[in-house]
């Protein structure tokens, strides 16, 4: 999964409202929807903090973030560096993991995954 979407779902994850953040999560929000005034993606980020556990409404969000091309927009990403870091150095129990490359998989929390590439 892409840092974007990573650190979002991470935030709204937490169920933090007040501190650090909340005001990084809520900045890299102000920042995506001034910047992309997407009714799709203002959707996405809705329905996750409604339901943040949703496994669907984290992949819409992750496919938002892609067809906006999120990544390539410097800033966005390094508000969503930040957060992760902020995230990380807070203590709060949520796991966070980042994937880069090409057939990679991502088993989290006693879960399992199968991945067979080829024949």
């Amino acid at each position: 999964m892409d840092p974007i979407s990573t650190a979002i779902i991470a935030a709204i994850a937490s169920g933090l409202t007040q501190g650090s953040i909340a005001d990084a999560y809520k900045g890299i929000k102000h920042l995506i929807l001034s910047r992309y005034d997407n009714k799709d993606m203002k959707d996405a980020i809705e329905k996750l903090e409604q339901k943040p556990d949703s496994k669907a409404r984290q992949m819409e969000l992750q496919e938002q973030v892609e067809s906006c091309h999120l990544a390539k927009d410097t800033q966005i990403l390094e508000s969503a560096n930040q957060l992760l870091e902020t995230l990380q150095s807070s203590g709060h129990p949520k796991h966070i993991q980042i994937a880069k490359g090409n057939n990679i998989v991502q088993a989290d929390h006693n879960s399992t995954v199968t991945i067979t590439i080829g024949k």
